[in-house]
């Protein structure tokens, strides 16, 4: 029995002793993301762009209502019992013309909005893995010279559970999420000059990063 427990002790000794060696450090990625300033520049660009759009949408949606009048009036002509048949069948035809050129208008209408919002997607899903191979690539540029052999997002959740994937995050461990935030907002624009405008609440808020663990070193 000693010597079981002996034997035991042995195989276990290198991975205790290696575990101990191992420096690990955690970041919040989730407020990284939001605290870079990329982040809100782009969410500005997506707001700016979005409200362009629906005003292109609109815009058609208004040349609908009006001619949507314009067939009730040819409407009410074709049976206008005081026009002779003659005007009243131009009234009808006019009134076929219109229901067509509504059924084409509608028809783009749809169209628009699906392309649009398939571009806003698009952009979307570009911008946010570019902000994340930014954070990524800061996060390892300093987690490297910091002697960390592991970065954990302690924000990452099972895409299974939608549980934590950090249950426990000892006080021990250094979090180096504000140092990740002030490095990633070195190059911002000095307050007063180009940054880009707050967006407001609800403006592009898909924006968001996907749970991940960003670096291992």
């Amino acid at each position: 029995m000693n010597k079981l427990l002996l034997a035991c002790l042995l195989v276990l000794a290198p991975v205790s002793m290696a575990s101990a060696d191992l420096k690990i450090a955690v970041v919040d990625l989730s407020k990284a993301f939001d605290g870079y300033y990329k982040t809100k520049e782009a969410q500005a660009k997506l707001k700016e762009k979005q409200d362009v759009y629906q005003k292109e949408i609109q815009d058609q949606i208004t040349d609908y209502q009006r001619m949507s009048g314009e067939a009730e009036t040819l409407d009410k002509a074709q049976n206008d019992p005081t026009l002779s048949a003659l005007a009243r069948k131009d009234k009808s035809d006019a009134l076929s013309a219109k229901k067509q050129d509504m059924l084409n208008l509608g028809n783009k209408i749809q169209e628009m909005k699906i392309e649009r919002t398939r571009e806003i997607q698009d952009e979307l899903m570009r911008r946010h893995k570019e902000i994340v191979d930014e954070i990524s690539k800061i996060i390892n540029d300093y987690a490297g010279p910091q002697g960390y052999d592991l970065v954990i997002d302690k924000s990452s959740q099972s895409a299974a559970s939608g549980v934590s994937l950090v249950l426990y995050n000892s006080s021990k461990l250094i979090d180096i999420t504000p140092e990740v935030i002030t490095l990633l907002n070195k190059t911002a624009p000095a307050p007063g000059g180009a940054a880009s405008p707050a967006v407001p609440s609800g403006a592009a808020s898909n924006l968001t990063p996907a749970p991940a663990t960003p670096a291992n070193h």
